[in-house]
Parts: structure tokens; sequence; C-alpha cells
């Protein structure tokens, strides 16, 4: 049987869930013979351990606007039918907003390759975002429907994309994968900033970008309310982004500074997690957040906002997990009390509701229903 020439494409490789999923997906897909593996990265950025072997191409190293990265679609997209062309590809499966425009677009220019385009958001946040998101919503709405296959990865994203426009093209919901086994082997180990977890203290964790997206604002609020009665409760916050400053200066305002630890990126986030109490995720939206599911791989109690899209899918209406309403902080409040303070609460028998739940999201499981696709 002739190998399958499959290209997977995607804008960098830096932190983010897409990326990570992706990063996972290139060393399962490596080791399958069948599969003649390429990847083309739009801009200079890798985060990840890739497989040596791969064939990799960077399109571009320089920063550009986002208009401008708009307006040269239709380069990148010459740029990639060339390659495709010249290596013969046989389908390409993209990664977020403008790689899959790109991936649609090259058909327009001679390639006769199967478009697979992965959304890892909802669309409906364009709606929002001015004069570029109201291109990006043009663009959805021009190219989608000439995909092969449009994969979300949850429900709640492809219902939000079916509000904004007709499909007519083929779609299919795959989820995130959690690689269990890389993450048991990494979890008792620091690899990055070295912490002391005193066992006397009680420990909250967040993962994510410090974005206004991701209302870190509100878990320090919370945090700050719980921690008047508990002077061993600590908070700690994995991640970089634009408002760090900011909360580090709110935090001072609040007189917590010495309670809430800004660690920044990690690339072992699960050492992090495996030592602490509780995790909380506040987001405003998501698409399927990982760091939900790698939670719960390191048998934390998770907390998590009910934004539009995954945590609900991924914690069953509350089964695994709490949810409260988005920027609702004395709900979170609650929930952050219930875990840490109700001396009813069984640990262990939340750590065997959430890895009954993880074999949903198993990477040889996840893997497969990709492979299926191809």
């Amino acid at each position: 049987m002739a190998k399958t020439n499959l290209l997977i494409f995607c804008i960098s490789l830096n932190k983010g869930g897409a990326e990570r999923v992706i990063s996972l997906m290139l060393n399962k897909f490596i080791q399958d013979e069948d599969i003649c593996l390429h990847l083309i990265l739009m801009e200079n950025g890798i985060d990840y351990d890739l497989p040596t072997s791969i064939n990799m191409t960077i399109l571009n190293k320089n920063y550009k606007s986002g208009v401008r990265k708009l307006i040269e679609l239709p380069f990148v997209a010459w740029q990639l039918s060339k390659y495709l062309k010249e290596n013969k590809i046989d389908t390409v499966m993209s990664f977020l907003y403008r790689p899959n425009y790109v991936n649609i677009l090259a058909k327009f220019l001679g390639t006769k390759h199967k478009s697979i385009i992965n959304i890892r958001s909802t669309t409906s946040r364009y709606l929002n975002e001015g004069l570029l998101g109201k291109i990006n919503l043009f663009l959805v709405k021009l190219l989608f429907n000439n995909a092969d296959l449009i994969v979300s990865n949850s429900q709640g994203v492809e219902n939000d994309l079916k509000t904004l426009m007709s499909i007519t093209t083929k779609t299919k919901v795959i989820h995130n994968p959690v690689d269990l086994d890389f993450i048991n082997e990494k979890k008792e180990t620091c690899d990055d900033i070295p912490f002391n977890f005193d066992k006397q203290k009680k420990y909250i964790i967040s993962v994510g970008r410090l974005i206004p997206l991701k209302r870190n604002k509100d878990l320090i609020d919370a945090f700050h309310t719980l921690q008047n009665k508990d002077d061993d409760l600590q908070l700690i916050l994995l991640g970089e982004g634009k408002l760090k400053n900011k909360l580090i200066e709110y935090c001072k305002k609040l007189q917590i500074q010495k309670k809430v630890h800004f660690l920044g990126n990690v690339t072992n986030p699960f050492y992090y997690l495996y030592k602490s109490d509780l995790f909380v995720m506040t987001s405003e939206i998501e698409g399927f957040p990982n760091v939900v599911v790698e939670a719960m791989a390191c048998g934390l109690p998770v907390i998590s906002s009910d934004c539009k899209s995954g945590p609900r899918e991924i914690l069953g209406d509350n089964k695994y997990g709490l949810l409260y309403p988005v920027g609702d902080v004395e709900a979170l409040r609650k929930h952050m009390q219930y875990y840490l303070y109700n001396e009813n609460i069984n640990l262990g028998q939340i750590k065997q509701a959430e890895m009954k739940r993880l074999k949903d999201f198993k990477i040889e499981k996840i893997m497969k229903e990709f492979e299926s696709i191809l």
C-alpha cells in the first residue's frame, strides 16, 4: 500500500492548546509506516519536542502585523500550493484560522489535495473583535464550505460555527488527546523553576495566558476573600501575558503578593499541578481546554467557568468537576471553599471518577479518530 503524504500546517508551535495537540500528533504519526509526514509553520517558534526525522519548513521568520498577515494570505497559499505539488502531498491538515484559510485557498491554485481544517475555539468571538474580526468572519463564510472536512475539538465549537453560517461540507468532532503516560512520567519531576511546596499549606493553581479572556483577576479576587480566613492558602499562576504586570500590581494592592506566585511559562506544568491541591480555570472563551484534562490527569479536583464550549463537555455537567457562571466570583469562591474545606470530600473517589473519564481522551483513542479521516 502506498504511503499517505500528510502535511500538518499551522502558525507556529509556541505554547498553546492547539500546538500541544499538534506536537502529540506529530510524535504519534511519525511512527506510522503508512504515513510520510511533513510539517509547515507559517511563523517561527517551537516550544515542544518534535521528532528529528520530520520534514519541516518555516515560511516566515519575521514578525508582521495582523492586517498584513491577512493581506498576504494569497501569497502564502501560493507558497503552500508550490510545496504540495513538488512533494505530491495527498492531505493537508491545518489548525487555527489563518492556516485553514490558506489550506483552502491552495485548492483554488490547482492542487488536488484533501483539505482537512481544524477549528479550536468558538468562531463567534470574532463578532467582538472589530475590523479584523469582521474580515475573519467574512473569510470563514467564504471559504470553509470548500474544505473537504471541518474538524472541531468540541461539540460546542461545531455548534457555534453552525450558528454563524450554513455548513454544507462534512463535519466531525474529535476531542483533544491527553498523553497519560507522558504526564505520569513527568509529574514528579521539576524541570523548570524550583518551587518549595510546603506540606502545611494548600495550593490553588491555574494555568494559561495572562490575558483579558482568561479572567485571571476573578481567581485572584476569590482567592483574596478565602485567604483572609486561611493564612496557609497559596495561589500559583503558570503562564505569561500582557496583563502579568497589572495582575502583580493588583496583588500588591490587595496585600497578597507573598501568597500569589507568578511562575511564568514552564516546560513541565504537570509537576506543579501534581503538587497542588485544587485547579481553577476562569476563562471567558475556550474551545476544548487541554489544561482541564491535564489537571484531572494529575489527580486534582477541578473548578471551571462554564464558558461557551469545552468545560461542560469535559466535566459532564458537574459530574467530574464543578462549573460556575463566567465572571461570578462569589460562585467561584463557594466552589473553592467546598473543595478545600469540606471534610466529607473523598479525594480518592474524585481521582477514580476522573481517571474513568480520561479514557475518553486517551491519545491512542484520539489518534485513531484522526487516522480514520485521512
